[in-house]
């Protein structure tokens, strides 16, 4: 019985790991990015999330090209959806854009989490696609496309 269980462990030691542990990030869109999550697609293209002091860079890492494309720039990237039911768009994300008052000021408590075209260059108001109250609302309409990297798993 030892025998069985020691060889059950040493199996599940070596088919079981985290992500983060077997993943090494080997090309980077430039040599000193803050790359804090990465997804695959279902083309076989990554998109990177960059992490900035103020704000979050989107890339997309085009296999067959081997180059990188900045797609876009947000106040804080949230998350990725394949699909969203309602929403004809495929390649969705989530994410809060920096928003001023009219007499200044912004609106950093409460933002509002809006929806984007993964391709939208100009992410803001007027060209998001939806808006969620939260992401647990957004969970039971959408497909979430898990990280293929994430900092800290």
């Amino acid at each position: 019985m030892k025998k069985i269980i020691i060889i059950y462990v040493l199996l599940f030691q070596f088919t079981t790991s985290h992500s983060g542990e077997i993943l090494k990030i080997e090309k980077l869109p430039y040599k000193e990015a803050n790359i804090e999550r990465i997804y695959k697609l279902e083309n076989g293209n990554f998109i990177y999330i960059e992490q900035m002091e103020r704000g979050d860079i989107i890339w997309e890492y085009d296999t067959k090209a081997n180059k990188f494309n900045e797609l876009s720039n947000v106040w804080n990237f949230i998350d990725l959806a394949s699909k969203c039911e309602m929403i004809r768009e495929g390649n969705i994300y989530f994410a809060t854009i920096l928003e001023y008052w009219f007499a200044g000021g912004t609106n950093i408590d409460y933002p509002e989490i809006r929806i984007f075209d993964l391709y939208e260059r100009r992410p803001w108001r007027d060209t998001d696609i939806g808006i969620t109250p939260d992401m647990d609302y957004a969970n039971e309409w959408c497909t979430i496309i898990k990280p293929y990297y994430m900092i800290g798993n």
